[in-house]
């Protein structure tokens, strides 16, 4: 398991390489530095790849944590958008003077394109073979080659601003989340709908069709195409975390620090449990603090719940 924590003597972020079996450190933690205390992961092809708010990737060996390659991102000085591994490359984006997306060569940190973009804060890349998809303040949304950094389409409203939300690719959709919540086709970035999202509400989760939203404290589950409501989970009142769903079943924390399990077909509940301290949703806002979300993979369901890392078993 590996997670990033913020400093606790000063600006900066750490990363830890956790044995999964017990969660202890399977090697020494190791300083990312940082202006402040935001760093994000990615994974991909062996390689585990971490980068922090002064937009320095480095990439690791994840058996022994050392250091592959390091490079420093050009032509900007914020980075809040997480980096996202694809097929050899890794792309990401930074802020500063406009925007900038990148796409980094995994095997050696070679910068292969850069692409302008208005703002460029606060939006992992959501990538297929297709499409690079990033979105921004105002609805200013992108898709790109993977291969080139050529544009494919801009979906603008004409104005924009400091920002930005991880769209979310899912049924040929571009699911972007600013001024309320819109899916766009993927392949000319036209509207195809509206679904309710309000400004601190996380990135949905899909399985198929079926869409799993957290609107103001409460999941729903959605129809990717008509967008009807078919259930609802309100839990204690105060979901706070990003659903995950894997192999039909969605994964949801709330503020009082209680993991929920739930059927995705149905909204029942499989199970739930206590991590022992507040779940904190995604901030997806500002520099003060490492993003949060579920994790999940080997079997375990990983919950960070306030300083504590908390692992399931998955049934």
């Amino acid at each position: 398991m590996f997670v990033v924590r913020s400093s606790t003597s000063g600006y900066g972020t750490f990363l830890h390489g956790l044995n999964a079996s017990t969660g202890t450190d399977a090697w020494p933690p190791v300083d990312l530095g940082g202006t402040y205390w935001w760093a994000a992961l990615a994974y991909g092809g062996g390689t585990l790849f971490a980068q922090n708010s002064d937009g320095v990737l480095t990439a690791f060996n994840p058996a022994t944590g050392q250091q592959v390659w390091r490079v420093q991102l050009p032509g900007q000085w914020s980075f809040t958008s997480p980096p996202t591994y694809r097929a050899g490359v890794v792309y990401t984006a930074g802020a500063g003077s406009g925007g900038t997306v990148y796409a980094v060569r995994a095997t050696d940190g070679a910068v292969l394109w850069t692409a302008s973009v208005a703002n460029g804060d606060n939006s992992s890349p959501a990538v297929t073979d297709s499409g690079v998809y990033v979105s921004y303040a105002c609805e200013q949304a992108y898709a790109f080659k993977p291969d080139s950094g050529g544009l494919i389409w801009h979906h603008s409203t004409g104005c924009s601003g400091g920002g930005g939300r991880t769209p979310v690719y899912a049924d040929s959709a571009v699911w972007i989340r600013d001024s309320g919540g819109k899916a766009l086709n993927a392949s000319d970035g036209t509207e195809r709908g509206t679904f309710p999202h309000a400004f601190w509400d996380p990135a949905p989760a899909f399985d198929g069709r079926q869409g799993y939203f957290l609107e103001q404290g409460t999941l729903t589950e959605r129809h990717s195409r008509t967008l009807a409501a078919r259930w609802t989970f309100a839990g204690d009142g105060q979901l706070s975390s990003a659903p995950l769903v894997i192999n039909g079943q969605v994964y949801v924390g709330s503020r009082t620090g209680k993991v929920y399990a739930l059927n995705g077909a149905t909204g029942a509940q499989v199970w739930s449990a206590d991590a022992g301290a507040p779940i904190n949703g995604p901030d997806e806002h500002n520099v003060s603090q490492p993003l949060t979300g579920f994790g999940a993979g080997g079997g375990l369901l990983v919950v960070p719940a306030s300083t504590r890392l908390v692992a399931y078993g998955q049934p």
